[in-house]
């Protein structure tokens, strides 16, 4: 397979992912379902002609003089072989006051590729070089608004998830005071429930984030939200299994999460180790 020369925005629909993917030998997209599948030999014979035809349309396919290979644009190949090959991604989902986010980072030691579905165009996918790890990472902090003055000394509240949740999904109607006192009744912590009340019903920025490694076989994932505002962000971890009913709020820095999330995409999986 050979490249040429490509300058410009790489978005690709479903199918044209997949197809570039495939013939770079990638099989395990993250975030993105299979378009083919349940399809029958010949049908994906036909659609991978498609595909092939509307890349080579868009100038995201090349053919060579001799008719024979198919030349891809550095920018392009660069971003789909990241995308597809990459054994470190991070899932990112927030909202803000002004706006909301949901993608994907996929990082490999030089270089991070956001892939991200714009909102009105389920089918597409736009992908973006967003420079080093160091680089993507403060992009991200920042555009998650965390807080620069949030307190780092304050202790962690241990609390019932469910009722987390319960205070969550009611935070619009309930009065700061009712939710200090409810959360004083599972932490006794009035400091630090007052704090969390606070956050929960003033939050400038709420959401997610899902850390994956690829250890030769399957994806490795690891979890946690965070709930911010003006005066402290939260980093919160829960329970993923039903029974276990338990959530850990932690005061937590910018400079304290930025670092976290650094150390977590600089680690080498467990192939690139080898």
């Amino acid at each position: 397979m050979l490249t040429t020369s490509y300058n410009g925005e790489v978005a690709l629909e479903r199918e044209e992912l997949f197809f570039l993917a495939g013939i770079l030998g990638s099989d395990r997209l993250l975030g993105v379902d299979d378009p083919f599948k349940g399809f029958l030999s010949e049908e994906i014979v036909q659609e991978w002609e498609k595909s092939k035809q509307s890349l080579l349309s868009k100038g995201y396919l090349i053919q060579a003089e001799n008719g024979v290979e198919l030349l891809i644009p550095p920018e392009v190949f660069s971003r789909v072989a990241i995308a597809g090959l990459a054994e470190r991604a991070c899932w990112i989902s927030y909202r803000t006051q002004e706006d909301s986010y949901e993608g994907y980072m996929h990082i490999t030691d030089e270089k991070v590729v956001e892939v991200q579905q714009p909102r009105d165009q389920v089918n597409l996918y736009e992908l973006r070089e967003k420079g080093t790890i160091p680089v993507a990472c403060d992009d991200l902090v920042q555009r998650m608004k965390w807080n620069d003055k949030s307190p780092g000394n304050m202790p962690a509240l241990l609390l019932s998830r469910a009722k987390f949740n319960e205070l969550y999904n009611s935070s619009s109607t309930l009065s700061m005071d009712e939710m200090s006192s409810v959360l004083v009744e599972l932490t006794d912590d009035p400091e630090g429930s007052l704090a969390l009340a606070k956050s929960l019903k003033h939050r400038l920025c709420d959401g997610e984030l899902q850390l994956s490694v690829w250890n030769g076989q399957a994806w490795d994932t690891q979890g946690a939200a965070f709930l911010i505002n003006d005066h402290v962000n939260w980093l919160i971890r829960r329970s993923s299994r039903e029974e276990d009913d338990w959530l850990i709020a932690t005061p937590t820095t910018r400079e304290q999460f930025q670092s976290m999330l650094l150390l977590w995409l600089e680690r080498p999986s467990q192939t690139e180790e080898r």
